[in-house]
């Protein structure tokens, strides 16, 4: 199985058909195994409290904390990345590649990959 993402869609899809998605302007993100394997690898490393996978328009695609706080997350983080890339083009400062807020409980690390249409969230504890 294999995830695609359009205009806010999601569609899943057997392999035998990714070249006519991607003429059609599909984008294909990554299986759900392939995904996992690397969202438990960064669970893994020490002080990752949390990591959540949205698209650019706040849709949650996979996430290892609570449905609420993920969904919270998501709309939150996705419009900060929003106002982040209006600032960045503003400033004629190239692209966005990656935000790091520092908080009192630790740091949300923030990389968005705006040709992929996804956001990687990874909350982290203090060290």
């Amino acid at each position: 199985m294999v995830t695609y993402l359009h205009k806010s869609k999601i569609v899943n899809c057997g392999v035998d058909v990714n070249e006519q998605l991607t003429q059609r302007g599909y984008c294909k993100l990554i299986s759900q195994e392939k995904l996992q394997g690397i969202l438990s690898k960064i669970k893994s490393q020490e002080g990752v409290r949390g990591v959540v996978v949205t698209t650019m328009d706040g849709l949650p695609l996979s996430s290892d904390l609570d449905a609420e706080t993920t969904e919270n997350i998501a709309a939150i983080i996705t419009s900060l990345v929003g106002k982040a890339l209006d600032a960045v083009r503003e400033l004629q400062e190239g692209s966005l590649s990656f935000l790091t807020l520092d908080t009192t409980k630790g740091q949300i690390n923030i990389a968005p990959e705006v040709k992929e249409g996804v956001i990687l969230v990874v909350l982290k504890n203090n060290e």
